[in-house]
């Protein structure tokens, strides 16, 4: 009959009990015979031991863990010590005749010795190692999560975009090799980890991509910029941000100015994307629509800043903080 783990775990807290009891019987009463000292021994640490030692097994079993084989190596090892000792003194007692004090050694080194091996080598230990694989695992994939979202981030801002534009002007064949042309380049560039010259830091890196988003829907950006910084990955995060916000001004504004006012202080960077045009409910941006959600405000908010869209009949304003 398979236990269950909690029936295991009472068992070896009563096993640990019954090993307190036996340390207190050892100093407090008379001993008695070796025979009955050496069984009630091996009984009350097997019973202290062994449940460790089935719990773990079946949690390495169920995860088919390369650490089983160390484990039953362990547990053989275990037994080998808990038998051997006591087996050993027997057979000299049977041999001689009769038992000299220092078999006792015999019997108790080797039992606290397999009690040692047992509880460390296969108890605490391999508990030890799940949790440091579980806890691995576990960031492995919250960064995979977090790379993803990145990844898809960028595909909406370049490609999925030159691909709704490529639809929209399908007869126009020069536009749509030079929307082409240019979202292969940056993709080139993203992929490989090659960036514009022009991007070195904060201000030329929002004014590249304010140019390109001017020469990819005819409008005019009129950008604002006060202070700089590296564009390490949380100054690249505004900056893609920034262009998102313009790419959807552009689209959706229905105007042809949008402004835009970046500033690189020593606390933070803050940007400022502004149209007077038509405006939208954002309650009503269909669920399917992710530009705000991951492009923006997801993008900002992973690198622990701040983004809010406010929208009205008289435009749209999106605001950017980042902590430097």
């Amino acid at each position: 009959m398979r236990m269950k783990t909690r029936s295991l775990l009472l068992l070896a807290a009563f096993g640990l009990v019954l090993v307190g009891w036996l340390i207190f019987a050892w100093g407090n009463t008379d001993p008695p015979s070796w025979p009955v000292l050496v069984a009630d021994l091996v009984a009350v640490v097997g019973l202290a031991v062994g449940p460790w030692l089935v719990l773990v097994g079946r949690q390495l079993v169920r995860a088919r863990d390369p650490a089983a084989p160390v484990y039953s190596r362990v547990v053989v090892v275990t037994v080998a010590l808990a038998l051997g000792g006591p087996l050993g003194a027997a057979v000299l007692v049977l041999g001689i005749g009769y038992i000299r004090p220092e078999m006792i050694l015999l019997v108790v080194l080797p039992v606290m010795a397999a009690t040692l091996v047992g509880l460390v080598g296969a108890g605490i230990l391999p508990w030890l190692f799940l949790g440091a694989r579980t806890l691995t695992r576990e960031r492995a994939a919250r960064a995979r999560a977090e790379e993803r979202a990145a990844v898809a981030a960028h595909l909406h801002d370049s490609v999925l975009q030159a691909l709704t534009l490529i639809l929209k002007q399908a007869d126009d064949p020069p536009a749509v090799r030079r929307l082409a042309r240019g979202t292969e380049r940056e993709l080139r560039a993203w992929l490989y980890g090659t960036p514009a010259a022009a991007a070195a830091d904060l201000p030329g890196a929002v004014r590249s991509h304010a140019e390109e988003v001017e020469d990819m829907f005819d409008m005019t950006v009129e950008l604002v910029t006060v202070g700089t910084c590296p564009l390490d990955q949380r100054a690249q995060a505004v900056v893609a941000a920034t262009r998102e916000a313009l790419v959807n001004a552009a689209k959706h504004s229905g105007v042809h100015r949008v402004s835009v006012f970046v500033e690189a202080s020593d606390g933070d960077v803050f940007a400022l994307i502004r149209d007077r045009g038509q405006g939208f409910d954002p309650t009503t941006v269909p669920p399917d629509r992710r530009g705000i959600a991951d492009s923006i405000e997801g993008r900002i908010r992973r690198y622990g800043g701040n983004a809010s869209v406010r929208s009205s009949g008289t435009g749209t304003e999106v605001e950017l903080r980042m902590p430097r």
